[in-house]
């Protein structure tokens, strides 16, 4: 496998960023002297950059029309939700068995942050809900397993910030973290994996009927 350069390492987590906080939306050509532009580099790590992104399917790139932010569809959706629904309650099995009281804290610091956040606000919503959720995977002792699942939360985040958290799935966040930081705390394994189950599952059927209203409103 070719090394990666820190440069490149560097303006693929710039990009990602841009992408992820709307900057670059689903469909946005990405220029290569452009991005060397905004970010004051030269065009070489731009270009590994992107072919980082390429092999995530965050971006695609095509002959003679370069690269471009993918469009997030309900077949991304489907793929990605599939490995968080396996992954997720693996990683709270472990957490829910292995959490200290600085844990639960550091969890409950992330919670009160988002419980402070509007809906409307959604790169920092899902900043701390991706927060909230890495500091319970990242626990668990297989760290290949960890990297899998940050990649998906990641493509997820990035591709999906076009489609906005409606007022009630917003208020049932809340309220499942709740439910699993209580389940935490009472060491209840079967509880926190019920839960956590609960609220992938919501989170990916409020989301494909939120794609499917925006795409029919395009």
């Amino acid at each position: 496998m070719a090394k990666t350069s820190a440069d490149s390492t560097s303006i693929y987590t710039r990009v990602l960023t841009d992408i992820g906080n709307g900057v670059f939306p689903g469909g946005t050509r990405l220029k290569v002297q452009d991005l060397a532009s905004r970010y004051g580099t030269s065009i070489i790590p731009v270009r590994e950059a992107l072919r980082l992104l390429q092999g995530e399917g965050i971006v695609t790139i095509a002959q003679n029309k370069g690269a471009t932010v993918s469009t997030f569809d309900s077949d991304s959706l489907r793929d990605i939700f599939e490995v968080l629904q396996l992954m997720e309650p693996y990683f709270v099995e472990t957490f829910t068995k292995s959490c200290t009281e600085e844990d639960l804290k550091a969890l409950e610091a992330i919670q009160a942050e988002l419980e402070a956040t509007p809906v409307e606000d959604k790169p920092k919503f899902t900043g701390l809900d991706l927060k909230f959720h890495e500091l319970i995977a990242r626990k668990h002792y297989n760290g290949r397993a960890f990297g899998i699942w940050k990649l998906q939360r990641r493509i997820l985040n990035a591709l999906a910030m076009s489609v906005p958290i409606s007022r009630a799935r917003h208020a049932e966040i809340l309220r499942e973290h709740r439910e699993l930081l209580q389940a935490f705390r009472d060491s209840d394994t079967e509880a926190a994996i019920a839960s956590i189950k609960k609220h992938v599952r919501g989170a990916g059927d409020q989301m494909y009927l939120q794609l499917k209203t925006t795409r029919n409103h395009a």
